[in-house]
């Protein structure tokens, strides 16, 4: 696929391909879009191809936002780059999808259905990525939704907890059985959390309801940490790796605990001292 030429295309030419993967939030911030616009003209072209059985017609791969926006202004057209012609329906979600990433102002949820549907059609996430030039890793990330539990979906999908905390929380509980009630309950302990104090909080032995808004048996609320970070010289990271590896803990874990241990006997001596 390749752009055969730019040029200007009457607005009323232009319809939005069906496989655009943006289908919600598509006017969000489109009054900000069309100030830019106003200011300082369209920077961008979109992407269009001939739109089969309708000459001088084309369809819209990507930059609906931008297309709608000049519509508001009044435009009578707008800057295109032509593609030779129509690509598969694939390829289309595909651009879209790469076009959007670039722009960082995709709906996640867009996101997901596009590189599930395409997972799902090519069986892999490498097959996905290398056909399509998608990054593996995003690839990678959205297809795992698929495997959540239904009410995890439902909250990811209404905005409660993002995607990445929906999969921590399916990976702690793994094959247990759990209701609905109780997943709630947990995402909403750690949905403000940060990654070291959702880490804390999935260490504690048994999640419940009544931990998340209180403490645990040994006086630790689980989630109430706050990760700083520490330099030290290449004797004492040595040396800190060695007793992480003795009490077999991460280096993270090994460093916290020796802290930890050292500020209880300073409060110690402070209060006999008193």
């Amino acid at each position: 696929m390749s752009i055969a030429r730019v040029e200007k295309v009457k607005l009323d030419r232009l319809v939005v391909g069906a496989q655009q993967v943006r289908t919600r939030d598509v006017e969000e911030d489109l009054a900000e879009l069309m100030d830019n616009i106003r200011v300082h003209g369209q920077l961008e072209p979109i992407i269009a191809a001939p739109l089969p059985g309708r000459e001088g017609y084309y369809e819209i791969l990507a930059g609906q936002r931008r297309w709608l926006a000049m519509r508001r202004l009044g435009a009578h057209d707008i800057t295109a780059a032509i593609i030779a012609e129509k690509p598969d329906n694939d390829v289309a979600s595909a651009l879209s999808i790469s076009e959007n990433l670039v722009r960082r102002d995709l709906s996640p949820l867009d996101l997901i259905d596009a590189c599930t549907s395409l997972y799902h059609k090519y069986g892999s996430v490498k097959a996905v990525a290398e056909k399509f030039g998608l990054p593996y890793g995003t690839v990678r990330r959205y297809i795992k939704f698929d495997r959540l539990r239904p009410a995890l979906k439902a909250l990811v999908r209404d905005g409660d907890i993002d995607l990445k905390t929906a999969l921590r929380i399916e990976d702690h509980f793994g094959r247990e059985t759990v209701d609905d009630q109780r997943l709630r309950q947990v995402a909403a302990g750690v949905a403000g959390m940060s990654n070291a104090q959702q880490t804390d909080y999935f260490r504690t032995p048994e999640v419940t309801g009544q931990q998340v808004a209180g403490h645990g048996g040994n006086g630790h609320k689980p989630g109430s940490v706050k990760q700083i970070i520490v330099t030290l010289s290449i004797n004492d990271l040595e040396a800190l790796r060695a007793w992480a590896r003795a009490k077999n803990l991460t280096q993270d874990r090994a460093g916290a605990r020796i802290i930890s241990s050292f500020l209880r006997e300073l409060a110690d001596r402070a209060h006999r001292s008193s």
